[in-house]
């Protein structure tokens, strides 16, 4: 009996063993690119994250080797292509360390995912040599020492790899690291190509006719408008609230005032909906009234203010009432800066609305 459980726990250990082993050796590599890049002992990061994509490859390139042999064999073969018998007949060979790379790789994708094919799994093993997080890191790295075109082209390689990234968003900042890369180049015209870009291509008719719709609404003039824009515009393209800043901005400094208008309405629509929704989750009886009502309550949340600060919405509304009051909304700008200046959550952005209805009355 002592004998059998102390089998019986060698094996549990082993597994848990090789659960953690797998990937260790880069991923610890990174790790250590990561610190030294915090650090700001940009060399010694280079140097490990340049590590950590050799050892990555090296890695794969040995799962691969050690499973394509182990499936070469008659009983391996014999078990066909569904992932949990060619798993059973590795066991009963007793080839434990192959059976977990499959599990390792199982847990982390799902069964569905592979559609229960070995060799669907083996190819999708194949596809992870790269590694897009180290890349984007010596990208990080070469940006700050100037050497943009470098850092381009290791952004580019991250983006091509952006499937294999273990955090699928990771893709949207590389894409907006780009961007910058774009205006520090002082090519402004590449910048607001990648901006656009990064704004998801199945929301284009939809944001156009809303943006549409809300500079038609802003321009109207009319008494009660900001009750309306609020009540009856939602936008939840929030992985391109940051680029619909960025365009409200360029497009102001370029001269185009509609162009901007609309992005600016569109920064701030999109950045509303978020945190009604998140209060909407927070709040059992929560329910949108009104635009004072809803800055008083978000008062009470002290990260939905600082990710509105982290995200521009206060300053997006302080340029949606710049610009409305350029382009032919003076009483929707005037009517937004009177809730602003008595309810706005940031105090500096609060402070500024005072000083600009002010200079309008």
């Amino acid at each position: 009996m002592k004998k059998t459980l102390f089998i019986f726990i060698s094996f549990f250990t082993s597994l848990l063993f090789a659960q953690t082993k797998i990937n260790s050796d880069y991923a610890s590599a990174y790790r250590q690119a990561l610190i030294s890049f915090e650090n700001k002992q940009y060399g010694t990061s280079l140097k490990y994250a340049q590590e950590a994509i050799r050892l990555k490859k090296e890695n794969v390139l040995k799962e691969v080797n050690k499973l394509e042999r182990s499936l070469a064999t008659r009983e391996v073969r014999a078990a066909g292509d569904e992932i949990n018998k060619v798993i059973k007949a590795l066991q009963d060979r007793d080839e434990f360390d192959i059976a977990q790379i499959i599990e390792y790789y199982v847990e982390k994708k799902g069964n569905d995912y592979f559609n229960n094919s070995i060799k669907k799994l083996i190819a999708y093993i194949k596809t992870q040599e790269e590694y897009p997080e180290a890349q984007k890191l010596i990208g990080d790295i070469y940006k700050l020492e100037g050497e943009y075109a470098l850092a381009e082209s290791f952004y580019q390689k991250a983006l091509e790899y952006s499937e294999v990234l273990d955090v699928n968003d990771e893709k949207y900042s590389i894409l907006y690291l780009m961007a910058d890369l774009s205006r520090l180049s002082g090519d402004t015209n590449e910048m607001e190509v990648r901006l656009l870009n990064i704004t998801s291509t199945e929301t284009i008719e939809k944001r156009t006719m809303l943006i549409k719709s809300m500079v038609n609404i802003i321009k109207r003039d009319n008494p009660g408008t900001v009750d309306r824009f609020f009540d009856m515009y939602r936008f939840e393209d929030y992985y391109s609230l940051n680029a619909y800043c960025q365009l409200a901005e360029y497009y102001k400094e370029c001269g185009e005032l509609d162009k901007a208008l609309g992005f600016s309405a569109l920064a701030v629509i999109t950045g509303f909906s978020k945190m009604d929704y998140v209060i909407s989750k927070r709040e059992l009886n929560y329910e949108y009234k009104d635009i004072q009502s809803f800055l008083e309550n978000v008062v009470n949340y002290h990260d939905l203010v600082e990710w509105g600060e982290t995200n521009n919405i206060w300053k997006s509304f302080d340029l949606l009432c710049e610009l409305s009051n350029k382009c032919g909304g003076k009483t929707f700008s005037n009517d937004l800066l009177k809730v602003l200046a008595r309810y706005s959550p940031s105090e500096y952005w609060q402070h500024t609305a005072v000083i600009k209805l002010d200079s309008l009355n």
